[in-house]
């Protein structure tokens, strides 16, 4: 195991700055077009990917949120109308949720998602070479797998 020199601290402050600058940017962007905060649009994006349906622990894992902030997160969008909340079928438990995204999330996500991608090039992805792209991709595996 490599030795932790200042370097790596510097190469991690530094991949924690960019992260927030370019979420913060987004956020901003997301909250000015669709009034969304981007965990917001995460819930809807991990739906949008996952049959538009999911329990409520298995969204909690997608997204390694915490129960209780996932859970005002659910508040929001059931409020506009995005998502619903409904019992899930299943034999173990009588207390899952299941979590369904509405026509209108569906849509709001569909026009969010272009400003997402925009935001992810233009502040992100731009600025990346192909070499660049594998050798993040080669240094993220190593530390947490992906998920979608």
């Amino acid at each position: 195991m490599p030795r932790l020199d200042a370097e790596r601290v510097a190469l991690w402050r530094n991949f924690q700055v960019a992260g927030e600058v370019v979420s913060r940017m987004i956020e901003a962007e997301m909250a000015d077009e669709f009034h969304l905060s981007l965990p917001q649009f995460d819930v809807l994006a991990v739906l949008a990917a996952h049959d538009e349906q999911l329990r409520v622990k298995e969204l909690c894992e997608v997204l390694s949120a915490v129960p209780s902030s996932l859970s005002r997160r659910i508040d929001s969008l059931v409020e506009r109308g995005y998502v619903t909340r409904e019992p899930a079928p299943t034999e173990d438990d009588n207390r899952a949720v299941m979590v369904r995204l509405t026509r209108m999330g569906r849509l709001v996500w569909r026009d969010a998602n272009i400003l997402y991608r925009r935001a992810i090039q233009r502040a992100f992805a731009s600025e990346l070479s192909e070499a660049d792209v594998a050798a993040m991709v080669r240094a993220l595996a190593k530390i947490a797998p992906f998920r979608t």
